[in-house]
């Protein structure tokens, strides 16, 4: 009779165990949901997981119990689950050609630390270089009162397309930022600091920021365009950036649409970034004699009236729409998002974007296709680079919080 007590006592243990284990499995399921796919409601999560909808909704109140994740509504039926980050620090640096910026988000403090440096236009420091992004990093770290191995991660946004199987500017790219030629970005960081780091182009690091808190927020499939000195682009889809087999996806920027307009920097002829970015623009309007010598300047003058900036704000409104019909007729994203400094014209660059959309018959192959600025604004890079901080270490922020989206750029101390 003991025998067969001791048998039936291991048999329940044995039964409760493997109902532990599958219920944890299931936990794991959910959380790597979550971590690839970003905000979802829990029909997605059930649909990804193959879980029942009770079993998500079960999993989804204990770790809302548990501060791991919160939901937000939707519409009047609907909630998006999301991870939510409450402690950790996220470091995000953004390599402009002309710029280098850098910020701490230290999620335990709720504090944000900034630093930047400016470089001159068509000289060599354009971009800095790996030593000058290292001596901001420990800055930064420093300033918080961290030890550098307590930071989570480092996001690195590039102004400049990676080829995927090297972690380097691609080749037509390196003019541009000369310091970080044949450089493995993250992996040479990552050697030198010791923790985690990830480089992304900035435009894909700007599409997931708009996608997981701006613009983009909800959309099963999401075309971002970064519009400033230089213009590029992200997609989002299924709430992943999609980079395509050699990394360059989304390259809208390098699109066609003159094949006999002005000479690229990438070598092909009337791409869009030839009509649309700030020096294209300018350069439109030197006839004018406006003087106009920032994108800011022109925006600006249109607004007030004047009618050769309005016009050059309307042809660029008109590239954009015939690009992203182009675009959306292989992809038909449900938002497309303009953001950048070109964004900010408004209804002045809108109304003509939407129009000439129109004329290329788009809203008969995607007729929800939507037309919104971004709403993240010259932070959507960095942001994007929290983002994706957070997402490779199993955490995650449905919502920014007031700290982190204060911004209080500091110069560099240790800048050349």
């Amino acid at each position: 009779m003991k025998h067969s007590d001791d048998g039936s006592a291991t048999a329940s243990t044995r039964t409760a165990s493997s109902r532990a284990g599958g219920r944890q499995g299931n936990v794991r399921r959910v959380l790597e949901s979550l971590r690839l796919h970003g905000p979802s409601s829990q029909a997605a999560l059930a649909r990804r997981t193959e879980l029942s909808r009770a079993t998500v909704n079960s999993i989804v109140t204990s770790l809302r119990e548990e501060g791991i994740a919160e939901t937000r509504p939707v519409n009047g039926r609907e909630f998006l689950v999301a991870l939510v980050s409450r402690q950790g620090a996220v470091m995000s640096v953004q390599v402009n050609v002309t710029s280098l910026r850098a910020s701490l988000f230290d999620f335990g403090t709720h504090a944000r630390h900034d630093a930047s440096v400016t470089f001159e236009e068509d000289t060599e420091d354009e971009g800095g270089d790996p030593e000058l992004v290292v001596d901001m990093v420990r800055t930064l770290v420093s300033r918080a009162g961290l030890p550098l191995p307590d930071l989570a991660g480092v996001a690195v946004a590039v102004q400049a397309p990676l080829a995927r199987a090297t972690g380097t500017v691609t080749s037509w790219a390196r003019l541009q930022l000369p310091a970080w030629r044949d450089i493995p970005v993250a992996e040479s960081l990552q050697e030198t600091l010791g923790v985690p780091v990830w480089a992304e182009n900035d435009a894909n690091l700007a599409a997931l920021a708009e996608w997981t808190w701006g613009s983009g927020q909800g959309a099963a499939d999401f075309l971002y365009a970064m519009c400033s000195a230089k213009v590029g682009g992200g997609l989002v889809i299924d709430g992943r950036i999609y980079r395509g087999g050699d990394g360059l996806a989304g390259e809208i920027g390098h699109m066609v649409l003159e094949p006999e307009g002005p000479v690229c920097f990438c070598g092909s002829r009337g791409c869009l970034t030839t009509f649309v970015s700030e020096r294209s623009l300018l350069h439109a309007l030197k006839s004018s004699g406006g003087g106009h010598t920032t994108l800011h300047q022109v925006i600006d003058s249109a607004r007030r009236g004047d009618p050769a900036c309005r016009r050059v704000l309307y042809e660029a409104g008109r590239h954009l729409g015939r690009a992203f019909a182009n675009t959306a007729k292989l992809m038909a994203p449900s938002v497309v998002a303009v953001g950048g400094t070109l964004s900010k014209a408004g209804p002045l660059l809108f109304d003509s974007l939407v129009s000439s959309a129109e004329v290329q018959s788009l809203k008969v192959a995607s007729p929800d296709i939507r037309f919104v600025p971004a709403s993240l604004g010259d932070d959507a890079a960095l942001l994007g680079g929290v983002a994706m901080v957070l997402a490779e270490t199993g955490t995650g922020a449905s919502t920014l919080p007031a700290w982190a989206l204060r911004q209080r750029t500091v110069q560099n101390p240790n800048s050349r």
